[in-house]
């Protein structure tokens, strides 16, 4: 007697069934993986950003013998550049500086690129941006204004909010500080910068480079300065607008808040005490340039004593390990 055996030409349910959930255990294994390194990438691409400018800053200082000031000592009758502005010809942006008009005033929208028509605050620089920070590259309010993931230091800066019930951070203000850095006056500013054009020089930082923010991550979607000059102009989100005073990654102001409001009552961005801060969409801290040049990631649980000393640049704190 022959048996003749049938030869299967396909698979069963189950064994379908089995390979599609081995799949998917090996997708839900590797995902969280490859975003990892994604996100490794992107902060290393910050952290390179930030190195640009601190470059830049320091190529400016050997030059002029100071650091790039964030406006020329006036309001509304200067020539109204941020700071970002002024180091265009130290990050091979010398064509769009040149092309600068420096007797225009009163209005950022004076800045016309000539031949172009374009508006300079409308213009976008690679470097400005970190690949992890998903706000808007422009402001909300349809003005087209270029935003940074950057901004100047204002140190442990006097920042009131325009409700008096939201200054919870005043307290850690240093003494003396100019409210929002809105003075020229060195002896005004803790910090590197301020939104009037303060002029600081290496030999001014006496806490010590190496212990002195000069720049960090700030996220434009959070403050309301956004709208006002974009990255290139004195009253610009990415010019001074940031104070230690605030803690790293308070999102209490930030739309979308990313689910982490500390205060429900001080969501408005005119509240400056908590919109006025360092902040990222990195996973536990920001990246910060210090006044040595050096870049370092700070963790948003640091001391936030510590985090004022290294904010002022000559309050004479010692900071420690940070």
């Amino acid at each position: 007697m022959r048996y003749f055996l049938k030869k299967r030409l396909g698979f069963t349910l189950i064994e379908l069934l089995v390979v599609i959930a081995i799949i998917a255990v090996l997708i839900a294994l590797l995902l969280p993986a490859v975003q990892q390194a994604r996100e490794a990438a992107r902060r290393t691409q910050c952290k390179n950003n930030l190195k640009q400018y601190g470059l830049a800053l320091h190529n400016y200082h050997d030059t002029y013998g100071q650091f790039a000031p964030g406006g020329d000592g006036k309001w509304w009758d200067g020539t109204y550049l941020s700071w970002q502005a002024r180091i265009l010809p130290f990050v091979d942006q010398a064509p769009l500086f040149n092309s600068i008009n420096m007797s225009a005033q009163n209005i950022p929208e004076a800045f016309i690129i000539p031949g172009t028509g374009q508006v300079m605050h409308s213009t976008k620089v690679p470097y400005a941006r970190c690949p992890s920070d998903t706000s808007p590259g422009v402001d909300a309010w349809g003005l087209n204004r270029f935003q940074s993931s950057y901004c100047g230091s204002l140190g442990s800066q006097s920042t009131p909010s325009a409700n008096g019930s939201c200054d919870q951070f005043q307290q850690f203000a240093e003494a003396g500080t100019v409210g929002h850095g809105n003075t020229a006056d060195p002896n005004g500013i803790s910090g590197m910068f301020s939104r009037v054009g303060v002029k600081v020089r290496i030999a001014d930082i006496t806490d010590g480079t190496s212990n002195t923010i000069l720049v960090g991550e700030v996220l434009p979607n959070c403050n309301d300065h956004s709208w006002v000059g974009g990255a290139w102009g004195m009253n610009g989100m990415g010019n001074a607008h940031a104070s230690t005073v605030v803690p790293i990654n308070n999102y209490t102001t930030c739309s979308p808040s990313l689910g982490r409001i500390t205060n429900p009552a001080c969501t408005s961005q005119d509240n400056w005490n908590y919109s006025w801060g360092f902040r990222s969409q990195h996973t536990g801290g920001a990246h910060f340039l210090f006044g040595d040049g050096t870049v370092r990631f700070l963790s948003e649980s640091i001391d936030h004593r510590t985090y004022q000393a290294i904010g002022g640049r000559r309050d004479n704190k010692v900071p420690g390990e940070f």
